[in-house]
């Protein structure tokens, strides 16, 4: 494991010294020159002149934060693969890891940040293609912590099929990155595309200023009929030059009566192609960033109907972000789980970004409570996940429903509990267990009075028991015993046998656990 940054004083002082400016030398075949040498391996050229695109063009910056940004300000969280003691152990070491890990520029030290601008980080990918990051570990005596060091990619050739990092930023052979010490992010490399807009539109800009610069203002033309040279002649020619513009001309032996006439180019902005050609620059630039073009640059131009057809691909793009980064992050996490619990281990927890599904919400809660009364076996996390809630932390107060508050009110009232969820296990311990307390005050108020009565103090009496095997032949007892309203009627004892032995068995396999 590396434990010192990748960047020295004397590396950061002579990149910037070598720094230059590529749009200066740029024209449609030295475009081609770098984008050809960046598919050959050599990304040098190509990854230099991206960064200055993505900074100065009026468009690219906008839509390229939002895309990055959308999915570093998304919710996460580590999620375990079953309920096993390793999954919970792993999730702890990993919950730990990744709120203490640290990103930052290797060449740009003031850019510094945690998890959120780790991922923006890796989003550059989205623009550039890859997205490298060196690992600077910092074991402890319990503890395993690390910055992530972000590397640009003007610093790596690939002519290998695999990033090799150039030290110097000049060389042409790179030396290898091993694993552990190197994160490499791949995404989509969109500046492929948008440096072909950016330079056609740059020309259409160009041209457009040329002619505003000849034609923005009108020209001045006099006529006369009297003769080049001739004092009227020359008169008129002062005329027309008094004007002060470049644009200007004469015609002698002509017809007219000395008149001067202002000479308008017949242009405007639906006439000329400069401005179409800039708008459909921007309008695919967009479109590839944030799945379509946006707001209202699209109406009446035959692209669709600009934000609502921006949503649905938008969805797609998040969705694909945030998956692509989460896998990448989990390739780091085995390193994590290894220090801590040896070769080989294999991940029972790992890094999510959460997207919620756009989709009805409604229509998606009913079938899951349709499915719930059918039996079918569904996940709380699978569902939190879904609707894009994170899991509750330990301890955390947790929402309640009017039916379930008035429970636990009912359930303090007739003294199976304090009225804040909790229940008695198997040994007499404290444990929470709101399900217990509200299934069985909902089951109280359907028995009759005298019932209820006798009902809540045979339960009193078990909850206060400490031994296991006693209270295990009391619930068999109380069981056998119910009220003769409730034994004949199938569903609720049923639903008693089910609550009663959900309470001595969980709480069995809580003590077996923390065992």
């Amino acid at each position: 494991m590396k434990t010192k940054p990748i960047s020295t004083p004397d590396m950061i002082q002579r990149e910037k010294r070598m720094r230059f400016n590529p749009l200066r030398m740029l024209t449609p075949e030295t475009l081609a020159q770098a984008l050809d040498s960046f598919i050959y391996g050599d990304l040098r050229q190509a990854a230099q002149l991206w960064e200055f695109i993505a900074e100065r063009d009026d468009t690219i910056p906008g839509v390229k934060f939002k895309r990055e940004a959308d999915t570093a300000h998304r919710d996460w969280q580590v999620l375990t693969k079953d309920d096993s003691r390793e999954a919970k152990r792993h999730k702890e070491v990993l919950d730990g890891f990744w709120a203490q890990a640290t990103a930052t520029n290797a060449f740009d030290r003031n850019e510094t940040g945690g998890i959120s601008r780790l991922i923006k980080q890796m989003m550059s990918a989205v623009s550039y293609k890859y997205a490298a990051h060196h690992l600077v570990w910092s074991p402890r005596a319990n503890d395993l912590t690390a910055e992530f060091e972000f590397v640009p990619l003007h610093f790596f050739e690939n002519r290998t099929g695999k990033l090799r990092f150039i030290p110097d930023g000049v060389s042409m052979e790179g030396v290898e990155m091993p694993r552990g010490e190197w994160m490499v992010h791949t995404g989509q490399g969109l500046m492929m595309a948008c440096s072909i807009a950016y330079t056609f539109k740059r020309l259409s800009y160009h041209d457009w200023l040329a002619f505003s610069d000849k034609f923005a203002m009108p020209g001045t033309l006099g006529r006369t009929a009297a003769a080049q040279g001739s004092e009227a002649g020359n008169a008129l020619k002062e005329a027309v030059e008094s004007f002060g513009n470049d644009w200007s001309a004469v015609i002698y032996g002509d017809d007219g009566s000395g008149k001067i006439e202002l000479v308008e180019a017949k242009a405007n902005n639906s006439t000329l192609p400069f401005p179409s050609l800039i708008e459909r620059a921007d309008r695919k630039i967009a479109a590839l960033y944030r799945g379509a073009d946006l707001s209202t640059m699209s109406a009446g131009s035959g692209e669709g109907s600009g934000a609502s057809l921006q949503g649905g691909e938008a969805d797609i793009l998040a969705l694909d972000d945030a998956v692509t980064v989460s896998e990448t992050l989990n390739g780091i996490e085995r390193h994590v789980l290894e220090w801590y619990f040896g070769k080989g281990v294999k991940p029972k927890a790992y890094f999510k970004i959460l997207v919620p599904v756009k989709e009805d919400m409604k229509l998606l809660l009913d079938a899951i409570k349709a499915f719930v009364e059918l039996g079918a076996p569904i996940e709380i996390a699978d569902v939190l996940e879904r609707f894009g809630f994170a899991k509750p932390k330990e301890g955390a107060e947790l929402l309640k429903s009017a039916a379930d508050r008035k429970a636990l009110a009912d359930a303090a009232a007739a003294g199976l509990g304090s009225g804040t969820g909790t229940s008695v296990n198997a040994k007499g311990e404290a444990a929470p267990d709101m399900d217990f307390i509200t299934q069985a005050t909902r089951l109280l108020h359907e028995a009759g009075k005298e019932d209820r009565e006798m009902l809540v103090k045979d339960l009193k009496r078990i909850m206060a028991i400490t031994d296991d095997g006693v209270m295990k032949n009391e619930l068999k007892g109380f069981l056998k015993t119910l009220p003769t309203a409730i034994s004949q009627d199938a569903a609720q004892q049923s639903a008693w046998e089910k609550i009663m032995l959900g309470a001595f068995f969980d709480g069995a396999a809580s003590l077996e656990e923390a065992a």
